[in-house]
């Protein structure tokens, strides 16, 4: 099946930027809520927390998602994760200040990999504020076929740097169901046990990727206060299961960059990321 009249497909949202979802965020970082109001600058990715889905309960496909064929291209695999992707931070979005978000399709890839055909979606998102663009960021989703039975991912790939810092921790179930709340990800991996089982084949609930990378990124700013993320580079390379320890850390490879892992208590790595920062917002 070809997707080429996909490609270019946008969609456009706009959002009041509400300080109530930035306190939320907060809050799911252990992260004092009150501190927040009305102009505070949103943290690296805390972007994710606004223009959240909207789609109507009729619209909602069984694992959870919206159906295909609206926005996203009908991709007749039926396993979906977020794979990777990349984002520029040019500017400060603000707490309480209106920002319009515009989401383009630029690829679609089909591919054959070890577990079978694998079809990759990009996506570009630009959200813009006061008059210019202050995230720049592409998304990549990948489906892929059913596993066999008793067949799941697993982290296969070695721990690639000698880290400089490391902490360790164990996700639960309530932080699941928050970040699946605050970001209105209703894909049923992240929190219907019984689902996630029998019908697509894990050992357990599925950490959510975008949720490791946030992680990563609030390591590294309390390892370096007041340094200011330009852009990360990220992809996801493993799963983490629901009650994994998790290892978070990472490495300065020169004075403006630096390598994060998350890696799960055999040692192999989930997520891997490229962070370069600076001092100062060039606003």
């Amino acid at each position: 099946m070809s997707y080429d009249e996909w490609i270019g497909k946008t969609k456009d949202r706009n959002d009041s930027m509400a300080p109530e979802q930035l306190q939320r965020f907060e809050a799911l970082m252990n992260q004092n809520p009150h501190s927040v109001t009305t102009g505070t600058e949103l943290p690296p990715c805390a972007h994710w927390c606004y223009f959240t889905p909207i789609d109507m309960q009729s619209n909602i496909a069984v694992d959870g998602h919206a159906l295909k064929g609206d926005f996203l291209p009908p991709v007749e695999l039926p396993k979906r994760m977020w794979a990777g992707g990349k984002i520029a931070f040019k500017k400060p979005l603000l707490a309480g200040t209106p920002a319009e978000k515009k989401s383009t399709i630029i690829a679609i890839n089909e591919k054959e990999g070890s577990t079978g055909k694998l079809c990759f979606v990009t996506v570009r998102h630009q959200i813009s504020a006061r008059g210019a663009v202050a995230v720049d960021e592409e998304q990549q989703i990948v489906y892929r076929e059913e596993s066999e039975e008793g067949a799941h991912p697993i982290r296969t790939q070695p721990l690639d740097i000698d880290p400089d810092w490391k902490k360790t921790t164990k996700l639960d179930s309530v932080q699941l169901f928050r970040f699946s709340a605050l970001t209105f990800n209703s894909h049923r991996i992240h929190y219907d046990r019984e689902y996630v089982k029998k019908i697509e084949g894990y050992p357990n609930l599925v950490v959510h990727g975008p949720y490791l990378l946030v992680l990563l990124l609030d390591a590294f700013k309390n390892k370096d206060d007041g340094r200011v993320i330009e852009d990360v580079e990220y992809s996801a390379v493993g799963p983490v299961y629901l009650d994994e320890q998790i290892t978070i850390q990472g490495k300065g490879v020169d004075n403006h960059r630096v390598e994060l892992r998350v890696t799960g208590p055999e040692g192999n790595m989930a997520m891997k990321a490229t962070v370069n920062w600076t001092y100062s917002w060039n606003r």
